[in-house]
């Protein structure tokens, strides 16, 4: 691994004592390798013994569709393209938060989250200007994320019949963290198939400011929004697998009262997303990758040194 810099250590350091501890009603890890108590909400709940892929562990599953979702209804925006207006609980609203900022945070040495250094300004910095990047296998994540990834992948195949099949081969393979500051945005675009299997659908999680957006079914459609609140999920699949899609606004101060962002990073939006993808399907490096944390041959030519 890398040898970090003191002067990054330090803030490393310092920023790790800001993140927020889970709250009574915080999502626990699963104890899934063996008997166990599992405990979202704090309730005690025995699981079976179960093995490592959360696949083969349908009682964890179910535990999380009761416990961390709200029955609320699913809006189909375009066929195969799904709104969950406020489906996630403030409790795990608030363990999918710490799970970000402390993935994100512990990153340097093995991978650089959200934050690179910056030579001309002499701190750190979002690793993207006003937005921060950061994507790697599952198996960096906490076990309970890949779990509640095929949670609301059951809830999305059991409330819409057109995404039953893509939801039900569905494993949440990569971990996707985006954070935007209040000018953060992102362009129009499509995810490729190197980004999330064809057949799959891709799930996310809004979390903090609320924000806008867009999506239409082909690039040459008129341009159509939905403002996502924290707490909202949407998924698209199926004949939305290729949504072209934007982030157009972050609406500042529109954070729930009660979810705690910690002063690293600071209030904004952050998305969650889970991938069934992996080095098969051309996905063979990371966001550090990518963005240049690291340098390789898929770092992309603005973020190569020179």
């Amino acid at each position: 691994c890398t040898r970090m810099p003191p002067k990054v250590r330090r803030w490393v350091v310092r920023a790790a004592a800001s993140v927020s501890t889970p709250s009574p009603g915080t999502v626990c890890a699963a104890t899934c390798e063996a008997e166990g108590e599992f405990c979202p909400g704090r309730a005690q709940v025995t699981v079976a013994k179960c093995g490592s892929d959360a696949t083969s562990c349908p009682d964890l599953a179910e535990d999380l569709l009761s416990q961390s979702l709200t029955a609320c209804q699913g809006i189909e925006l375009l066929p195969g393209f799904v709104h969950y207006p406020q489906l996630l609980t403030l409790a795990t609203q608030q363990r999918l938060l710490d799970t970000a900022v402390e993935v994100t945070l512990s990153a340097p040495g093995t991978s650089r989250g959200w934050y690179r250094w910056g030579e001309k300004s002499g701190r750190m910095e979002l690793n993207d200007g006003t937005k921060a990047r950061f994507w790697d296998k599952a198996d960096v994540f906490p076990k309970d994320f890949s779990v509640l990834g095929h949670a609301l992948a059951r809830r999305l195949g059991q409330d819409f019949a057109g995404l039953a099949e893509p939801a039900a081969t569905f494993s949440p393979a990569v971990g996707c963290l985006n954070f935007y500051t209040n000018r953060g945005r992102m362009g129009w675009h499509f995810d490729d198939d190197n980004f999330a299997k064809r057949d799959r659908p891709i799930i996310m999680a809004c979390l903090g400011d609320a924000a806008d957006f867009g999506y239409k079914a082909r690039s040459s459609d008129p341009d159509q929004s939905v403002r996502l609140e924290s707490g909202d999920v949407i998924a698209f699949g199926g004949q939305a697998r290729y949504l072209v899609h934007a982030l157009l606004r972050v609406h500042p101060r529109t954070c729930p009262r009660d979810l705690r962002f910690p002063v690293v990073p600071g209030p904004g939006r952050v998305s969650v997303t889970w991938r069934d993808v992996g080095a098969e399907d051309g996905l063979t490096f990371n966001s550090d990758e990518r963005l240049g944390l690291v340098q390789t041959v898929n770092t992309l030519p603005r973020y190569r040194q020179k």
